[in-house]
């Protein structure tokens, strides 16, 4: 009777150990394409601006709007020969007394909204915003800034060109550029966002300050 006992305790052992093995190895086979996978990090930068097919244009308008780049200035998916031009305007990249931007010139005789989604990957991780920056909280460097989680900051939009209006009118800027968030070995970037939301006057003429806020998204293990 102990015998048949102790037989029954070692086969309903090793039944236990081989459904363990089992259960890990299916784990392991579910979990080794993530394991493996690698997710390159993407920039995105959504560009809407609003309001300007009510002006009217005398001769040649602009509007300049900040541009991606990390803490040194390095810009990032734009260069002068890969800009995109939205219906009615040509596009560059310009430099100005505040650093480059990209710059949007019409010659019609009234000017279209401006929508220009973008996006692509690339190699590198590392803290992005929107250039120029004209100040940061407590007057840190920009370096120091896109080290920590967030905040407000002060950027700047261009306009001119444009024919008054009888009446004042809103340009809105939509601006979001999303950078990072690539994923090696289940251990995924941190994700790094910056945006405009704000309306100028369509009175307005030159540079513009406006504010920008800067978020970072904390990575970590992806399962």
């Amino acid at each position: 009777m102990g015998e048949q006992r102790t037989n029954t305790k070692k086969t309903l052992l090793n039944l236990l150990i081989a459904v363990t093995i089992l259960a890990a190895v299916i784990f392991l086979l579910l979990l080794l394409p993530a394991f493996v996978e690698t997710t390159m990090p993407n920039d995105s930068y959504m560009i809407k601006i609003t309001g300007l097919s009510d002006l009217a244009v005398n001769g040649t308008a602009t509007v300049m709007i900040p541009v991606p780049a990390n803490a040194e200035g390095d810009l990032v998916i734009f260069e002068s020969s890969s800009v995109l031009q939205p219906a009615g305007w040509r596009t560059a990249i310009r430099e100005t007394p505040y650093g480059k931007m990209i710059a949007f010139t019409t010659t019609e005789d009234y000017a279209q909204d401006i929508f220009r989604p973008t996006g692509e990957f690339e190699t590198k991780e590392e803290p992005r915003l929107l250039v120029p920056v004209l100040g940061t909280p407590e007057n840190a460097s920009v370096a120091e800034f896109t080290r920590g989680s967030g905040g407000t900051y002060t950027t700047v939009v261009f306009l001119d060109g444009f024919v008054p209006p009888e009446n004042a009118t809103s340009i809105s800027f939509d601006l979001e550029y999303r950078g990072g968030g690539g994923m090696k070995y289940l251990i995924e970037e941190d994700t790094w966002t910056a945006t405009v939301n704000t309306a100028v006057s369509s009175t307005e003429s030159g540079f513009v300050p406006v504010p920008a806020e800067y978020h970072v998204i904390p990575g970590g293990i992806h399962l």
